[in-house]
C-alpha cells in the first residue's frame, strides 16, 4: 500500500496499481494534450508555410500529422479532421478533464476540495463548448454541419 499523512492526521492508503494506474493516466491525458495542441497548430503552420521540422525536446510521437484531413470551409478555412482532432472535436479539453480529475482521485474521497477544480472545469467548459458550437455553426453554416456528421463526438467517442 501507498500511504500518506495528511495535516490532519489521516492517512491516505492507496494500492501501488491505483497510484501507478493513476499516474498512468495522467501521462496519457498529458500527452493527448500535448500532441493534440502540437497537432493542431503544425497544421495550421503547414497551411501558412511556416512549419519547420524540429528534432529538440520535447517532441513527443502523434505530435505531427503527415497528410491531414480537413474540411475546406466556403470561407477558406481548414477544419482538421485527422489525428486527434477526428476522433472528438475538443481533445484538449477533454485531456485537461482527466488530469484534472486524477489529481483528486489521488487524494481519496475524504474531501471535496480536491474535485473542486474538476466540477469547476466540467462547468466551464461545457459552457465554452456549447458557445464555441453556436458561434461555428454560425460561421460555416453547412460546412459546419459536414465537420459534425465527420467528427460527431465533442469530448468522448461513442458518449458525449
Amino acid at each position: 500500500m501507498a500511504g500518506y499523512e495528511l495535516t490532519t492526521g489521516q492517512t491516505i492508503q492507496h494500492s501501488w496499481a491505483y497510484t501507478v494506474g493513476l499516474f498512468i493516466t495522467l501521462l496519457f491525458a498529458y500527452y493527448i494534450f500535448d500532441t493534440g495542441n502540437s497537432q493542431k497548430n503544425r497544421f495550421r503552420m503547414e497551411q501558412n508555410g511556416s512549419f519547420v521540422t524540429r528534432a529538440a525536446f520535447p517532441q513527443l510521437p502523434y505530435g505531427h500529422i503527415k497528410n491531414p484531413t480537413y474540411i475546406k470551409t466556403e470561407h477558406g478555412n481548414l477544419l482538421l479532421t485527422s489525428g486527434w482532432w477526428g476522433i472528438v472535436r475538443k481533445p484538449h479539453y477533454t485531456a485537461d478533464l482527466i488530469q484534472s480529475l486524477s489529481w483528486g482521485l489521488i487524494t481519496g474521497a475524504g474531501s471535496f476540495l480536491p474535485y473542486f477544480y474538476f466540477c469547476f472545469f466540467v462547468c466551464v467548459l461545457t459552457h465554452r463548448v456549447s458557445r464555441d458550437m453556436e458561434r461555428c455553426a454560425k460561421k460555416y453554416g453547412t460546412d459546419w454541419d459536414k465537420y459534425c456528421e465527420k467528427v460527431p463526438y465533442i469530448f468522448v467517442p461513442y458518449v458525449f
